[in-house]
């Protein structure tokens, strides 16, 4: 029985302890997602880095990690360079905001990416990659870690 109230007391305590964001940091948090999108749209670098900390750490899609947001822009600066990777085009398909404290958020976000290229100029076929960020608020909201994963279909040959 005293088990029982623990965990009722345990559970009921949890709950009213559920985080949740403001309205207005939801909107500037999405803004925000949505200059990486437009920077994707435009190539610009600068405006893709913008939000990410001077410590924090970036993992792209192949695993390639880089720390800083001097890091991070240098990288995608080469990146969007390449017309091979810049070709096709991209649309934001789902966004989910899960606040972990009162100053930290956790966005998931998934990319559906078609039209772009192989290094050989040969078609790459349809990409989906899902963006994790973890966003820390300290004066305005900076992304300190960001991991990008891709999925493709298990019968491409192609990655």
């Amino acid at each position: 029985m005293r088990t029982l109230i623990f965990l009722l007391a345990f559970g009921l305590a949890s709950i009213s302890c559920a985080q949740v964001i403001s309205t207005s940091d939801s909107l500037r948090i999405v803004s925000q997602i949505d200059d990486w999108n437009k920077a994707w749209k435009t190539k610009d670098y600068k405006l893709a880095a913008k939000w990410y900390s001077d410590d924090a750490e970036f993992t792209n899609a192949f695993g390639f990690s880089m720390v800083g947001r001097q890091a991070i822009e240098e990288y995608l600066a080469e990146v969007f360079a390449m017309d091979f990777v810049m070709a096709g085009e991209s649309e934001q398909t789902s966004i989910k905001l899960k606040p972990i404290a009162d100053n930290v958020v956790l966005v998931i976000s998934t990319i559906s990416r078609t039209g772009q290229k192989m290094s050989d100029n040969s078609a790459l076929g349809p990409r989906r990659t899902t963006h994790h960020r973890l966003f820390k608020k300290e004066g305005d909201w900076q992304i300190v870690g960001h991991l990008i994963s891709d999925a493709r279909s298990t019968e491409s040959s192609k990655h």
